[in-house]
């Protein structure tokens, strides 16, 4: 059995070293441009020191390897610690990834489940034989295989082991669900292990034993368990001795724990800790129990954090204090972060140091809580406070972290400041945050010709997808003409691109769609869209959004350069951008854009993804969608403005000389009703002036189609029913009509 019993070990290092690691510090998601809350760099790269550029939203792990890092300064790269040390601390190494077909080493199990219950295998009551945690379950599995194996196995008794091991599975599933057992509800009675008769032999009493063992500690009866485990471990021979001892420890942490932590006097709980630790030498002293000392240690630490976690946290803190030790051995990182956040946002609360305190006593704590306070996703953000306390500290210091934390949370530089963020080279892991905020800080400083020297020449380096979209998104900031904004509007979604160096450009931030929905004239629009560098797609919609503004404008001339584009990029508009160009009067102009703007899906303001502008497949699910408002800021994410705010900075829309005309022609779109009210009065008049219209039936059914929901206008029902009423009255006999039976 000895292969099993390492097997186990080792599944339950990794599952109790993630109850003593990271699990609990996760916060906010990512937002798409930016490596918000993790790196978007590899984590053995990150742990090294490449950073990219640090996010003040980021998890404490990160902040912290980071503000080591930094401390450390190039040096970094060869002081990187334990290896996988940061997957380790950021839990993300016991993640339990989904494979193709499923797991499926556990069907002996529940085959054999279901033939004893006489049940399908699929039924609810069969799986509960897989209700505990997956390392006890696999176990279980790599049991009833060896336990098969043997010359004297029979079905009578592989039977009876697996009615055991089914016991121990409702255990398991009533632990589970006591968590979320509402009120005064009263637990299930559950049925033990039934015992082997005596004259069995030894082997499989032994196996029954380990399995009321663990039936006993999953109904939370630590006294029997302990006992039973500690006869395991005492027994020679017993298949299961090498887990004897280790399982009785952790029955007596379990039943330590099973406290209200904040009611028993901190001396209590310690001198409880140091009772559990005096048991837990007698293993790591053993060494034919080597292969448990991991576990043990494991254990030890995740008793400690929650056991004392007053001590533990000042402990793991002072450890931490120096960049030169390695924070990753005994993942003191996962603990120290799993202790740091029950401590302030959790059941710790009461017990734990005071933050000031914390603060006060440990650089790295200040640091990273500095950063965290603007972030803008805190109730109270204060980064004007953040800000000036950072500066203070890099200048009574004049230390590298504080200089980068300086610099992040600056909305303007000192040229002390400045001038020592210049001077970091570029090996340094700050290089790049420092480089990305001096860029902005030289813009928001009128020193556009600077910021871009600044940007381009990080952009000529390898950088992961979040650091080049900053970058760009600094560079974009201070473009000066169409085509140079062109030339740096596309970002990557970081979020489909994580953890890889792959950069495929074809996103819009904010800030890109304020310069195109705001910023941008028609004539802007279509310059934009006869830029090559662009992707296909980008260009036909931008010539598509031109196009309709044009037509609402009645810009005739701009109208004809922006459709001669769409039908260049989109060949399947051609025809009705032909129509638009013969026909006679501004109105039949306007009605023809429309109807193409449904049929097509062309939209007067553009969104995040340019999809390629093709036929519709099914005329039927259209609908007028292509604006809510023209009115400056309706609809937007955000602002382009570059102040702290959700998100914490949000990118900066550029001036390339086109305001004043973009302004006078958003005033004058503004006015107008949403696409759906647009489209809908427009259909209503066309089809009075033109009743022979054979596209009619089906706009009007769009127009009904279009205002169960989205954006409406104040006289959307009544719409709905105007359209609705002229279709069932002037075209009953139409698909249409049998297509629409109500108005909304």
């Amino acid at each position: 059995m000895k292969r099993i019993t390492l097997a186990l070990a080792s599944a339950l290092a990794l599952a109790l070293a993630s109850n003593a690691g990271a699990s609990g510090d996760y916060g906010p998601s990512y937002t798409m441009f930016k490596a918000w809350t993790a790196p978007d760099i590899p984590l053995e790269r990150f742990q090294a020191g490449e950073l990219g550029v640090i996010q003040p939203g980021m998890r404490r792990v990160y902040l912290y390897t980071a503000w080591r890092a930094i401390a450390l300064g190039p040096k970094a790269a060869s002081m990187p610690g334990l290896a996988g040390g940061l997957a380790r601390a950021d839990g993300s190494v016991f993640a339990q990834g989904w494979t193709e077909g499923g797991d499926k080493s556990n069907d002996d199990l529940l085959k054999r489940a279901a033939a004893v219950l006489r049940l399908p295998a699929n039924d609810p009551q069969v799986r509960k034989i897989l209700a505990c945690p997956p390392a006890a379950t696999a176990y279980a599995a790599q049991v009833l295989r060896g336990a098969a194996a043997r010359a004297d196995a029979t079905p009578a008794r592989l039977n009876a082991w697996t009615l055991a091991q089914y016991r121990v599975g409702e255990a398991c599933q009533a632990a589970e669900d006591a968590r979320y057992r509402y009120g005064d509800e009263k637990p299930p009675s559950l049925a033990a292990p039934a015992q082997p008769p005596a004259n069995e032999p030894a082997y499989w009493r032994q196996l029954n034993e380990y399995q009321r063992a663990a039936w006993a500690f999953q109904g939370e009866r630590y006294a029997d368990s302990t006992a039973l485990f500690e006869r395991i471990g005492a027994t020679p021979g017993h298949p299961m001795r090498a887990l004897g001892a280790y399982l009785a420890l952790r029955s007596e942490v379990r039943r330590a724990l099973a406290i209200e932590v904040p009611k028993v006097a901190p001396a209590a709980r310690e001198q409880q800790a140091r009772t559990l630790e005096k048991r837990a030498d007698a293993i790591l002293a053993d060494a034919s129990l080597a292969a448990m000392h991991e576990p043990a240690r494991a254990l030890l630490r995740s008793m400690r954090a929650r056991l004392t976690p007053e001590s533990r946290l000042q402990e793991l803190s002072r450890y931490l204090d120096d960049p030169a030790h390695d924070p990753f051995a005994q993942d003191r990182l996962g603990d120290w972060s799993v202790v740091m956040e029950a401590s302030l946002n959790g059941p710790l609360a009461k017990v734990a140091p005071a933050l000031q305190s914390l603060r006060d006593g440990h650089e790295f704590i200040d640091w990273i809580e500095t950063l965290r306070g603007c972030t803008g996703l805190d109730a109270k953000p204060s980064c004007p406070v953040a800000g000036s306390h950072a500066l203070a500290r890099w200048q009574e210091t004049t230390s590298r972290p504080w200089l980068v934390a300086a610099l992040m949370l600056a909305e303007s530089a000192p040229p002390a400041l400045v001038q020592a963020g210049m001077a970091l080279p570029a090996g340094d892991p700050g290089y790049l945050t420092a480089r990305y905020h001096l860029a902005r800080l030289l813009r928001l400083g009128g020193k556009a010709d600077e910021a871009r020297t600044v940007s381009e020449g990080v952009l000529k380096g390898k950088l992961s997808p979040g650091t080049r979209n900053l970058f760009r998104e600094e560079r974009f900031a201070v473009a000066t003409s169409v085509r140079d904004g062109g030339a740096w509007l596309l970002r990557t979604n970081v979020d489909f691109r994580k953890g890889d160096d792959k950069v495929r450009e074809d996103a819009i931030n904010d800030d890109g769609l304020a310069w195109l929905n705001q910023g941008l004239p028609v004539a802007g629009l279509v310059e934009l869209a006869g830029q090559p560098g662009l992707p296909q797609a980008l260009r036909a919609r931008i010539a598509g959004a031109a196009w309709i503004r044009a037509a609402l404008l009645d810009a005739k001339e701009e109208g004809d350069r922006a459709g001669a584009l769409l039908a260049q990029l989109a060949p399947v508009t051609a025809d009705a951008v032909a129509r638009y160009s013969r026909a006679a009067s501004s109105t039949e102009r306007r009605h023809i854009v429309l109807a193409a703007s449904l049929r097509f899906q062309l939209a007067g303001q553009l969104q995040m993804v340019a999809e390629p502008v093709a036929a519709p497949a099914d005329p039927g699910e259209l609908t007028a969608s292509g604006w809510c408002s023209f009115k400056p800021g309706a609809g937007e994410t955000g602002t382009a403005s570059g102040a702290p705010g959700l998100g914490w900075r949000l990118p900066a829309m550029p001036d390339t000389g086109h305001a004043a005309a973009a302004r006078a022609e958003i005033a004058r779109l503004s006015s107008l009703k949403t696409a759906t009210g647009t489209v809908g009065d427009d259909v209503m008049a066309w089809a009075a002036s033109h009743p022979d219209d054979p596209e009619l039936p089906w706009l009007l059914h769009v127009v009904v189609m279009s205002t169960r929901g989205g954006c409406l206008d104040p006289d959307a029902k009544a719409l709905s029913r105007k359209a609705w009423n002229l279709l069932h009255k002037r075209y009953a006999r139409s698909e249409w009509a049998a297509k629409t039976p109500y108005y909304y």
